[in-house]
């Protein structure tokens, strides 16, 4: 019997069931994104000088290990929704089982390999003198906390294959509610700043974690101890989701080391960066939500064998990702000012914001349409592929003007056009991609015998 929570892509009108799974995923990545924001916001307002720095100058760290963990649960979620069009229980079950394990586990040890190497990463990328030591200890709480922040992302990445959207949120916002409380509590009367912000956000995820897990283990009638790694299923994990982990972290190095350049500017101006990066993640919410529905229509279809709803999806998902970005980025461009007084008021740091806002907010439509095109790519089950366009496209393409380009005429303008060059370029690539791979795993004599 069909849970009233699940969505099948499989079967009728494509555009409301797209639409049904994007919003609750949208609304998650704005609570989570506003969550993080309320970090910024608290600490920057009521904590010392460097500490906005200092949490902000983290970013790149942070989101290069989270986009790892998130690859990795893409390939997981790649299965769980093949298995789940093509009505295969007991494999779907055998995938929810590795995807926790494997999440917890490498939480675990990610998370104890960041805590010893927080202070030799700051100073990789140059962290500022006046910010590493609180940097330093934002990072470690933060690693600490790593093996529940990478099971909630594991755990939701499941539910959402099998098109429940809904209650990730929910569990999400119950957290990010005690997230916004801690904040003002750690911060505001126990004056422990950065220290505090990491401590919310590690708490806050423990919660979701727990009720997300309980709720797929629930949804699947298992127990923890029932739990274990099926090695065929693990390498099917690996074969699509270390690409997209490779994927995800690769943005993350080539901004890392953009992160690096911004730091030589002096703490005012990455204040003024991060506030710019806080607004521009409530931005790419309903992008990534658009990636994540294209992914989940093209993994049930493809256990459905359904090119046209492959193709539907994907072109359908393209549309709204543009008409959303069109619309938000210009209401964030009428609304730039009174959006960043929110996070600071020193003149140097707000200069600074609105240099990136120019060159980062008005083209962002091609950054979503550089994600969705790739996700339906994975949703089909190749993930090399993408990885590799990614690489290219962006991390190598960056990594040169940082060193020829930028180097030859630094400033920060000419650091943020890097972006959407590479959005262009890596865009027209990964839509190459799908077209020759869609010929290949739906040739046009197997369309025919299917027709006859």
């Amino acid at each position: 019997m069909k849970k009233t929570h699940e969505i099948n892509l499989t079967q009728g009108p494509m555009l409301p069931k797209l639409l049904q799974f994007i919003i609750p995923l949208t609304l998650s990545s704005l609570l989570q994104i506003a969550f993080n924001a309320a970090d910024l916001i608290v600490v920057g307002r009521f904590g010392r000088p460097n500490a906005l720095a200092a949490v902000g100058s983290n970013a790149a760290l942070v989101n290069l290990v989270v986009n790892t963990f998130m690859g990795l649960a893409i390939g997981g979620g790649v299965l769980c929704a093949r298995y789940f069009g093509a009505q295969e229980k007991e494999s779907l079950r055998r995938t929810v089982s590795t995807a926790l394990v494997v999440g917890g586990l490498g939480g675990v040890l990610v998370g104890a390999a960041g805590v010893l190497l927080a202070q030799p990463l700051l100073r990789l990328i140059g962290s500022p003198p006046d910010v590493a030591p609180l940097a330093a200890v934002y990072l470690k709480i933060y690693f600490s906390g790593l093996p529940v922040i990478a099971l909630y992302n594991f755990a939701a990445a499941q539910l959402r294959a099998m098109g429940d959207t809904q209650r990730p949120f929910l569990f999400l916002a119950i957290a990010g509610v005690l997230n916004v409380m801690m904040n003002l509590y750690f911060v505001i009367v126990l004056k422990i700043d950065v220290a505090g912000v990491a401590l919310a956000t590690v708490l806050s995820q423990c919660v979701s974690c727990v009720l997300t897990v309980r709720c797929l283990l629930r949804e699947e009638s298992m127990r923890l101890r029932d739990l274990q790694v099926s090695q065929k299923i693990f390498r099917q994990m690996l074969r699509i989701g270390l690409p997209a982990g490779i994927q995800g972290s690769l943005y993350s190095v080539s901004n890392f080391l953009i992160q690096g350049a911004v730091n030589a500017y002096g703490s005012a101006v990455i204040a003024g960066n991060t506030a710019c990066q806080s607004i521009e993640n409530f931005l790419y919410c309903p992008q990534d939500a658009c990636m994540q529905a294209a992914t989940t229509a093209a993994g049930q279809n493809m256990g459905a064998r359904d090119r046209g709803r492959i193709d539907r999806s994907a072109w359908q998902c393209v549309l709204l990702v543009c008409a959303v970005a069109i619309v938000t980025s210009g209401m964030v461009m009428a609304l730039e000012t009174p959006l960043l007084h929110l996070y600071t008021t020193d003149p140097t740091a707000l200069a600074a914001a609105h240099i990136r806002l120019r060159y980062m907010i008005l083209p962002l439509f091609l950054n979503g349409t550089m994600a969705v095109i790739p996700g339906t790519v994975r949703g089909m089950g190749h993930g090399a592929l993408p990885m590799l366009v990614t690489f290219f496209g962006v991390c190598v393409f960056r990594i040169l003007w940082l060193y020829t380009i930028y180097a030859a005429a630094p400033s920060l303008p000419m650091l943020y056009l890097s972006y959407p060059i590479t959005w262009i370029l890596t865009t027209i690539a990964h839509a190459a991609c799908f077209f020759v791979l869609r010929r290949r795993d739906f040739p046009p004599q197997a369309k025919e015998a299917a027709a006859q």
